[in-house]
């Protein structure tokens, strides 16, 4: 199959997201109210979910819209899985040694043989009752789940528009359903425990309304870009407004979903947005900053309370945020570098040798 021209927008919002998960993960790395607001941070984790969706479709609907083919599902997973997996062990590796020298000085919970498998296998979002050494990872985990039923999935969603609207509306009814649960942390749809499956859920719904998305586009191609070209700012405009003020985070889910589809689209808006080299270079490294970030959080929260008495509050915190950020998205090129491109190849070579084809 020939591989089709990247989505650049889809990529940069991506890069967006992950950067507001470590603004978030930040303003909390204080304990007591947040140093600043970067409301649901935590939402943006689902536009990880449907983009991973939405860009799969769109390169591999083809391939298991009608038939399912053993040989294809293997190379598929094995390409997702060098896709993923050598920057994850890498930071698993560095997140362990931090955690077993305990550099934050935090108290943390002991680990047996199950944590470590689970935690080597990426199974920590798979509700089996296992302890993750890197919080983030639940998500990376029920992504790898995702993986293993979009071949279905895309059989699935390869039907008539009425069966589309029918998955729209039990993927909807199942986040409100889970949104009403109690089970998130800071809010709502902050589902994210590894000891049950809601947080697998979670992930679950926000992928197939990707995969659905790029099913609806491509039987809607006529005229489809003058909606989007009206559409898209007015769902920028009003997603920054709910940001704050949605306490449901099902107004903020909807928005984002869509946000997605209509950037998917290809308007020039969206690529003027989020296609820009800056934001897509975000994009580009979103991955390895989405794991990273978290290690630094402490050493960062450390060294802005050491500078409050010299720089103030205010100078202070921006200070230790710059720093932040910087070494966060220097890291994070390093590891985009060496394990997503470098490892990825690497790793495809030794399980595809005959075939070099990239994920």
């Amino acid at each position: 199959m020939a591989k089709r021209a990247e989505i650049r927008a889809l990529t940069g919002f991506r890069g967006i997201a992950a950067l507001i998960v470590a603004l978030y993960h930040f303003s909390r790395g204080f304990g007591g109210e947040p140093v600043f607001s970067m409301g649901p941070g935590y939402a943006a984790v689902d536009a990880f979910f449907v983009l991973s969706g939405y860009v799969l479709a769109y390169n591999y609907a083809s391939t298991f819209s009608r038939r399912f083919d053993k040989a294809e599902y293997w190379d598929f997973l094995i390409k997702r899985v060098c896709r993923i997996y050598p920057a994850y062990v890498a930071i698993l590796l560095v997140a362990t040694a931090k955690l077993s020298l305990n550099f934050s000085g935090a108290e943390h919970a002991s680990l047996d043989g199950w944590d470590a498998f689970c935690n080597i296998f990426m199974l920590t979002g798979w509700g089996l009752h296992a302890t993750p050494i890197m919080g983030v990872s639940w998500s990376v985990s029920a992504e790898l789940f995702c993986y293993l039923l979009f071949p279905l999935i895309a059989l699935l969603t390869a039907r008539e528009t009425f069966f589309l609207g029918f998955v729209v509306v039990a993927a909807l009814a199942a986040i409100t359903g889970m949104s009403q649960l109690g089970l998130g942390i800071e809010g709502p749809m902050d589902i994210v425990s590894s000891d049950h499956s809601f947080a697998l859920a979670r992930a679950l719904c926000g992928f197939t309304l990707g995969v659905v998305g790029y099913a609806l586009a491509e039987k809607a191609k006529f005229g489809l870009m003058t909606v989007v070209n009206y559409s898209l700012p007015v769902a920028l405009v009003a997603l920054a407004a709910s940001w704050y003020m949605d306490h449901t985070d099902l107004v903020n889910y909807v928005l984002i979903v869509l946000v997605v589809w209509l950037i998917a689209q290809g308007s020039k808006l969206g690529e003027t947005v989020f296609g820009n080299r800056p934001v897509y270079f975000l994009g580009e490294i979103s991955y390895s900053l989405y794991l990273i970030h978290p290690l630094l959080v402490p050493f960062f929260a450390k060294l802005a309370r050491r500078l409050l008495p010299t720089l103030g509050v205010e100078a202070g915190f921006a200070a230790a945020l710059c720093a932040y950020l910087l070494l966060a998205i220097g890291l994070s090129y390093g590891t985009y570098l060496a394990f997503e491109l470098w490892g990825k190849r690497v790793m495809l070579r030794a399980l595809l040798p005959k075939r070099r084809a990239a994920a």
